[in-house]
């Protein structure tokens, strides 16, 4: 039995989903993830982003971090 994942990106206003349904591909998220090229949230495994939201989302972090806002990326 394989189960049906989605992950829809968390971008803000962005529609992009994944899914293992097409191919055939595993029910195991991380490697779901790995092949579509998309990030978990640095700070929670909550959130995900697509490979088109990530340099923004990446870029918003880096710059807390910079600020001190965040401790650790």
């Amino acid at each position: 039995m394989t189960a049906k994942v989605e992950i829809t990106c968390d971008g803000n206003g962005c529609t992009a989903s994944i899914s293992n349904e097409a191919n055939g591909s595993t029910d195991d998220v991380s490697s779901l993830m790995k092949w579509h090229k998309w990030r978990n949230d640095p700070t929670t495994d909550e959130y995900q982003y697509c490979s088109c939201c990530w340099p923004a989302v990446k870029a918003e972090y880096e710059e807390m971090h910079k600020n001190g806002e965040l401790s650790t990326l």
